[in-house]
Order: structure tokens, then sequence, then C-alpha cells
């Protein structure tokens, strides 16, 4: 996993993503803008709410509401819907599954080197975004970056069910960790990321709203007006 880490120079794009205030995303075909929480699979709201920063459990109903909404997007897709490519170069939906799959489990061994790192807010530094505008960027589909190498997917599963059980025991140990995690000791914790200084929760945020953005990415495929249609 070590030798992995060097490919990481992609977050610097991927936080980047993070300095960005247009909320808006642009649907495939149709040339208009449409707000991510509008769209058939929302991104979690809770996470604005007032305080929900300070409660495990809201970074726990936002993981379970990322998985539902993949599930709800995917289930029932066939070979051909999975496989469809909206244009040269764009991903298929199992392309973005497979994404997901690769990228979650990554972004966490990334988080656990960070957080066992010595604590810069010691001197008094503190997180450069706030988790509503980390959730909002990241969630913007206007911004497309290139996925490293070893984050480029294949389009290797052919069955919707094989895919959402890699997806589940691909974050197993990230929802462990969260659920025995002190929410303290991830607020205090702040560690250097391309896009300024973070905390130990927003990172954590980060890893199930990346998800949420290319959950968003599937309902635009599937918003394409060649996308194959159920028979």
């Amino acid at each position: 996993m070590k030798k992995n880490m060097a490919h990481f120079a992609w977050t610097a794009t991927l936080f980047a993503v993070l300095l960005l205030d247009n909320t808006s995303v642009k649907a495939y075909g149709t040339g208009k803008s449409v707000t991510p929480s509008k769209q058939a699979i929302p991104v979690s709201e809770y996470i604005v709410e007032p305080d929900s920063s300070r409660d495990i459990q809201k970074l726990l109903t936002h993981y379970n509401q990322t998985a539902v909404n993949l599930k709800t997007s995917v289930s029932g897709l066939t070979e051909e819907q999975l496989h469809f490519s909206p244009g040269e170069d764009q991903w298929s939906i199992s392309q973005c599954i497979e994404h997901i799959i690769l990228s979650e489990p990554l972004i966490f061994e990334m988080f656990k080197q960070a957080i066992s790192k010595p604590n810069v807010s010691k001197n008094s530094q503190k997180p450069g975004n706030t988790d509503e505008e980390i959730l909002n960027s990241m969630t913007n589909r206007n911004e497309k970056h290139q996925a490293p190498e070893i984050l480029k997917p294949t389009g290797k599963y052919k069955n919707v069910n094989e895919a959402l059980m890699a997806f589940e025991n691909g974050r197993a140990s990230i929802i462990d960790y969260i659920k025995n995690a002190d929410i303290d000791a991830l607020r205090s914790h702040v560690s250097q990321s391309p896009a300024g200084p973070v905390d130990g929760y927003q990172s954590l945020l980060f890893i199930t709203t990346h998800s949420d953005r290319h959950i968003l990415q599937i309902e635009e495929v599937k918003s394409h007006p060649d996308y194959p249609k159920n028979k």
C-alpha cells in the first residue's frame, strides 16, 4: 500500500475542487444547469445543519446515504446500460462504480497516514474550508479532473450485485473506524492538503462526498439521449 501512495499526487486536483463555489451541474444533452440536491439521486443535505459537524452519527448517516444513493442509482441496470459510454473518453456507469470502489479504500489509507503525523493545529492552524464548502464543491460537476492511472477503471463489473458487494466490502473498514472514532480527536487534528489545512473529520467526509460526486456522474450518463432504454 505504501508503494501506491506515491501515485497520490492526483489529490492536488481532487482537493482543488474544494475551493470552487459554483454548485451547479450541467446534465448531459440538456445544456441546462441543475443543482445537485435537486437531482434524482441527491447528496446528503444533513451536513449543513447547525452543529452537525460535531456528531459522528451524522458522518455515518452520510456514508449510509451515499450507499443508498448508489444502490438506487444502479439497481436493475442491464449489462448494456452499465457499459454505455456517453462519448469518447467518457466513463460508463460500470467505470464510475469501479472508480468509487478503487478510490474509497485508497483515500482512507491516505487519511490514516495523515492522522498519524504530527498535528499542525498545535500551531493554531485551522481548516481552510467548512464542511458545507467541501460538500458543495465536491459535488460540483462543472469542473472535471483526470483520475490517476491507479484509479482509472476498466469497466470490469458486468453485474450490478457484484459491484455493489465490492463497494460494501471496500468501505467496511472505514465504517468501523468512524464508529469507534472520537469526534474531538478528529476535529483537533489538522493536516495539510493541496487545498490547505483540513481536519480529520473533513478528510473522512471527503471520501464519501467524492463518491457522491461520481453518483451524480452516473445520473448524468443515464440522462444522455442515447442511453439504452429499458425494454
